[in-house]
């Protein structure tokens, strides 16, 4: 044989074997089909993950935002609450002196009656409107420094009564501004309150929907490897089937497990009976079954590794 023939007889064996090694166009087109179709849907499915897990991140560095903003709102809230305690305890303070005064003011006030009687009996009618109707101690004062009635007998009970009048409806005021401060205190803390709700609920309400989108597409992710898993299977099964088929089936209706070179024979080697041929493969190739039958074994066996 020439050498220009063997070359010849060379290509042709390659032709031959890489025939047999490829199957039939038609024969896996519709599963390639749904192949590329599913990857272009993954590809576009990982691609809307990736969006909403940047969602999710931006979402993330918005609750810690949220989480320091309800924090300074928290402390705005306890300052407040110091507050009210404050006030609740001047407001105390405030009704036990208007207590003390209104005792007072019970102990004179019969003396005091009676000395207004005589004043307004005896015609003293301006010096009884000066003691009882002045708007504040400093009025009171002046009055009765400019009438000159503070030391009389007469009217000592009623100058007194005059002045713990005007003493205890000042005291009243400064009871009014202490509750209308401690109804705005309340006021505030409830706003601050309200405040923190409504971002709490604004915020989990987005978390929601965005774990609900990502969860869906998770599975929708998870759907479509799983097929693709499957089909790429289904090929891999059918390429293996076409490959052993081209080569034909014994008399006994055997098959090739696998397209490939016998890299060892049946008989002696190496000085001992080979009891088997070996045939060349790649790592993950697919082996179909020689023919069909009921599997007994399928574990490693001594001296032939992992074994069917």
């Amino acid at each position: 044989m020439t050498e220009g023939r063997a070359r010849r007889r060379g290509a042709i064996a390659a032709t031959i074997v890489a025939t047999l090694l490829i199957p039939a166009v038609g024969s896996v087109a519709g599963p390639g089909a749904q192949l590329d179709k599913n990857e272009r849907q993954l590809k576009q499915v990982r691609r809307q993950i990736d969006a909403l897990s940047a969602t999710e991140q931006s979402l993330g560095h918005e609750i810690d935002q949220l989480q320091a903003s309800l924090t300074r709102i928290q402390m705005h809230v306890v300052k407040l609450e110091e507050k009210i305690e404050r006030v609740q305890g001047e407001l105390r303070d405030a009704q036990a002196q208007i207590d003390e005064t209104q005792a007072e003011i019970d102990r004179v006030e019969d003396i005091a009656t009676e000395q207004a009687v005589e004043l307004y009996m005896d015609g003293g009618t301006d010096t009884l409107d000066a003691l009882l109707d002045s708007a504040s101690l400093g009025e009171l004062d002046d009055k009765v420094e400019m009438i000159g009635v503070a030391s009389q007998n007469s009217t000592n009970a009623l100058v007194k009564y005059g002045r713990l009048r005007a003493e205890i409806e000042a005291q009243n005021r400064v009871m009014l501004q202490k509750r209308s401060e401690l109804t705005d205190r309340y006021k505030d803390v409830y706003d601050l309150e309200q405040l923190q709700k409504s971002e709490r609920a604004k915020l989990s309400s987005k978390m929601a929907v965005l774990t609900a989108k990502l969860g869906n597409k998770k599975d929708r992710e998870n759907h479509l490897a799983a097929e693709n898993l499957a089909i790429k299977e289904l090929v891999i099964e059918h390429q293996a089937k076409s490959a052993v088929a081209a080569l034909g089936t014994s008399n006994e209706g055997f098959i090739w497990p696998i397209n490939g070179s016998i890299t060892s024979p049946y008989g002696p080697r190496w000085g001992t009976m080979h009891t088997g041929i070996d045939i060349d493969a790649v790592t993950g190739q697919p082996i179909v079954a020689a023919k069909e039958g009921r599997v007994i074994l399928a574990s490693y066996y001594s001296g032939y590794g992992n074994a069917v």
